[in-house]
């Protein structure tokens, strides 16, 4: 199976329950003045693209998405949605083309987010906002698996049986594919190597699943809610970020 098969598969349908889309809502709520273009990479059937443009209120919305069916379910909606790896392919826009980019649980995916990276800095407009959400691999529960010799949940050995090695996880055949995962730390230093200024990072808790017996899940809960007041301990990370035209030396980074 090939990367274009498997996101065929995989991408993003419908509007999930996640803490995290509420969250990312109401940020971009904040930003409804200054937002005229939005891009969103890995839209998957612009359901959610069309929920952000409406937050901020913005003239035009562009989408970019593997999946050929999710381009045309985006597309449907109203998005300009844009099949593309973009992995590997650069972004069909002009530099300093957008006011917000979204990448939604999308560099996590990647082989290569530098280059998603050097593409989103690319195409925003000076003083332009990304909003980029992740897995966090150092959150609790990878911290609490590992520790007990299981598999952290955001990565796998397989791509087609997610669930092996895990706690608690038998049964669940998702489909994830992660490739790079991050601590909050190791996130903020790509970031800034790409010269982006970080203006708030953010930890979100995750929808606890129905696999956990009721009073563990409830438990489980409100833990994480706890653990995400506090983002190297979080579950998900929630990036904003701005463009800066200030290049950094690797050196600088580093000592942040």
């Amino acid at each position: 199976m090939d990367k274009g098969e498997f996101y065929d598969k995989g991408y993003y349908a419908g509007l999930a329950a996640e803490p995290r889309f509420k969250t990312i809502l109401k940020i971009a709520g904040r930003m409804k003045p200054q937002v005229e273009s939005l891009l969103d990479v890995g839209c998957g059937d612009g359901s959610f693209t069309v929920l952000i443009k409406q937050a901020t209120e913005a003239k035009e919305a562009v989408g970019i998405e593997i999946a050929k069916e999710a381009v045309i379910a985006a597309q449907h909606k109203g998005i300009k949605a844009i099949q593309l790896d973009i992995d590997t392919n650069q972004f069909p826009f002009n530099d300093g083309s957008f006011d917000l980019v979204y990448c939604g649980e999308i560099i996590e995916h990647l082989f290569n987010p530098d280059h998603l990276l050097r593409e989103v800095h690319r195409v925003l407009k000076p003083g332009g906002i990304a909003l980029i959400s992740t897995p966090n691999l150092a959150g609790w529960p990878n911290r609490l698996a590992l520790l007990l010799g299981y598999q952290p949940y955001p990565t796998a050995v397989s791509p087609e049986h997610e669930h092996i090695g895990k706690l608690l996880a038998r049964g669940y055949e998702g489909q994830w594919g992660h490739i790079r995962v991050f601590t909050a730390k190791a996130l903020k230093e790509e970031l800034q190597l790409h010269d982006f200024e970080i203006m708030h990072m953010l930890g979100c808790p995750v929808l606890i699943t129905s696999q956990l017996p009721p009073i563990i899940g409830r438990f489980a809960a409100n833990i994480d809610k706890v653990m995400s007041m506090f983002p190297p301990l979080a579950t998900r990370l929630i990036v904003v970020v701005k463009k800066t035209n200030t290049k950094r030396k690797s050196a600088d980074v580093c000592r942040t």
